[in-house]
C-alpha cells in the first residue's frame, strides 16, 4: 500500500525567540549565516541568507532564506525577535545591585518549594539552578582559605593583610572564572525570571505586546503556507506569552488563529512551576483552546538546560480537552546529530550542547533546525522515525543514478 504523499511548504514565516543572551539580532544571522552551510553539507541541498532587514521599533531583524533541494524550493521569512538590550541592561547595574536581585531570586525559588519541584521534575536542571550560588560560595570559600593562610604566615598589619588578600582571591576569581562560566550571567537570568513571573518587568511585557503585533501584521500583509513562533531555552517561556498576545489580537481581529508552536530546548517550566506564576499557566491554558494553535517540543537528555522527558502542559498542573496531543513531544539525541569527533568535542560543554538546540547539524537526524526553519516538510510531518525528504530524495536520486 503507497504511502499517502506529505504536504509541501513553499513559503514559510519563522519567528524565533531566543535565550537570555546578549547576542543581538545582527549577531544571531551572522551565526545562522555560518552554519546554514553546514547544514548545505549535510544535507546536500542549497541554503541561501539574505541580507536580514531590521525593524527598530518592535527589535526586530529579518533575513529571507532560500531552499532549494531534490524535494522542492522553499522561501522561508526568519524574524529574529531580540531582547538582548533589556538582557544588557541587566548586565550594567552595580554588582551589588545584581547580587541582591539574584539572592532574593534565589531564596523566592527555594521559599516557595520552586527549587524542590525542579527536582522532583528534572534533577539535572535543578543542579543548574544551583550552579551560580555554588560557584559564588566557591569564591567566597577561596577567599576564606586565602585569608586565613596570610593571617597563619603572621605578616605585619593585624587582619589588615589578610582581609586585603582575601578580597583580592575573590576578585580574581570573579573576574576570571565568573566572568568566563557565566556566573554573572547567570544570576542576572534567575533574577530576571523571577521578575517577570511575578510580573514586574514592564520592558518585557511591552516587548512581547509589541512583537504579536508584528506577527500579526506580517502574516496579514503575506500568504504563508506554514507560520512558526519558535522558542529556545528563556524564549521557550516567552514565545508563549508571546502565542497568547498573538492569539488574543487575532480574535479582537476576528481573524483566524492558525499557527505553530515550537520550543527547543525550553526552560519554560522554571517559569510554570512556581506558585506565583499564574499569568503564565492562565495564558498556556487559553492556548489550549485554540485548535488552530499546535504545539510541538523537542527535548534532549544530554542538555541539562532543559526538561527532558516533561510534558509541560501537564507539568504545570493544567489539563485540556483536546483530542490532539498538546504539547507534541520529541526526546532528540545530540550524539545523533552529530560527527563523533564534533560531539566528543562539544559535550562536556553543556552550553554549545543546549546551543545545538538551534544550530547545524553535521550528521543526518530526524532533528534539524535549519529543516524546520527553512526545508519544504512542515513541522506537522516530523517524526521521530523518520528523516526529512530531502534525505530520503537524495537517496533516491542516488540509487537512480
Amino acid at each position: 500500500m503507497s504511502e499517502v504523499a506529505q504536504p509541501s511548504v513553499s513559503r514559510r514565516a519563522v519567528f524565533l525567540v531566543g535565550g537570555y543572551e546578549r547576542n543581538d539580532a545582527a549577531g544571531f544571522f551572522r551565526r545562522i549565516g555560518r552554519e546554514m552551510e553546514r547544514f548545505c553539507k549535510c544535507w546536500s541541498v542549497e541554503a541561501k541568507l539574505g541580507e536580514p532587514v531590521e525593524a527598530n521599533s518592535t527589535m526586530a531583524m529579518t533575513g529571507v532564506a532560500d531552499y532549494r533541494s531534490p524535494d522542492g524550493v522553499c522561501r522561508s521569512d526568519i524574524t529574529f525577535l531580540s531582547f538582548d538590550d533589556i538582557v544588557k541592561h541587566d548586565g550594567a547595574r552595580p554588582f551589588v545591585v545584581r547580587l541582591a536581585a539574584y539572592l532574593l531570586a534565589f531564596f523566592d525559588y527555594v521559599v516557595s518549594g520552586t527549587m524542590f519541584r525542579f527536582f522532583a521534575t528534572n534533577w539535572r536542571f535543578a543542579l543548574y539552578f544551583l550552579y551560580p550560588l555554588v560557584m559564588l560560595g566557591l569564591f567566597a570559600w577561596s577567599g576564606t582559605i586565602a585569608y586565613r593562610l596570610v593571617h597563619w604566615i603572621g605578616l605585619p598589619g593585624g587582619p589588615l593583610l589578610p582581609a586585603l588578600a582575601g578580597l583580592a582571591v575573590i576578585y580574581a576569581l570573579g573576574r576570571s572564572v565568573g566572568q568566563r562560566y557565566f556566573v554573572y550571567h547567570l544570576m542576572d537570568l534567575w533574577s530576571f525570571s523571577r521578575e517577570h513571573l511575578h510580573c514586574r518587568r514592564p520592558s518585557m511585557d511591552q516587548r512581547i505586546d509589541a512583537w504579536a503585533a508584528l506577527i500579526s501584521q506580517r502574516i496579514a500583509q503575506s500568504a504563508y503556507d506554514e507560520v512558526l513562533l519558535v522558542g529556545h531555552s528563556t524564549g521557550g517561556a516567552l514565545i508563549l506569552d508571546v502565542a497568547h498576545q498573538l492569539a488574543e489580537r487575532l480574535v479582537a481581529e476576528g481573524r483566524p488563529i492558525d499557527f505553530q508552536l515550537v520550543t527547543v530546548g525550553s526552560t519554560s517550566l522554571k517559569v510554570a512551576l512556581h506558585p506565583a506564576a499564574a499569568r503564565a499557566r492562565s495564558r498556556l491554558e487559553a492556548l489550549s483552546r485554540h485548535p488552530g494553535i499546535r504545539w510541538t517540543e523537542f527535548q534532549a537528555l544530554t542538555d541539562i538546560i532543559n526538561f527532558y522527558k516533561c510534558d509541560p502542559y501537564a507539568r504545570a498542573g493544567l489539563k485540556h480537552q483536546r483530542a490532539d496531543q498538546f504539547p507534541r513531544q520529541f526526546q532528540v539525541r545530540i550524539r545523533d546529530m552529530l560527527e563523533r569527533e564534533t560531539y566528543r568535542r562539544v559535550k562536556k560543554n553543556f552550553f554549545r550542547v543546549h546551543y545545538q538546540f538551534i544550530s547545524a547539524n553535521s550528521r543526518p537526524y530526524f532533528y534539524d533546525f535549519f529543516m524546520i526553519c527553512c526545508g519544504t516538510r512542515p513541522i506537522e510531518a516530523v517524526r521521530g522515525d523518520r528523516l526529512p525528504l530531502s534525505a530520503e530524495a537524495r537517496e533516491t536520486t542516488e540509487a537512480t543514478s
